[in-house]
């Protein structure tokens, strides 16, 4: 099985996506330009904006090789 993370929030979810684009060494213009999104929604997601666009945020862990899995709670 794969390891996997809880995330509670969308400012874990921020600290997460920062953590693995910095482990790929990726800056935040890269990410941006292979996935489509720009710059500021990049900064603004990995600061744990709340309101972000869920399609944006798929479209930024697609690129960094993530994939979201949904447990019902109790069931982990």
């Amino acid at each position: 099985m794969k390891p996997s993370i809880k995330i509670n929030n969308p400012e874990e979810l921020g600290q997460y996506i920062l953590k693995e684009r910095k482990h790929l060494n990726l800056t935040q213009k890269e990410i941006s330009e292979f996935t489509d999104v720009g710059r500021k929604f990049v900064l603004e997601l990995e600061k744990g904006k709340a309101t972000a666009q869920i399609g944006k945020i798929f479209e930024v862990l697609k690129g960094l090789g993530l994939e979201l899995y949904l447990v019902k709670r109790g069931d982990s």
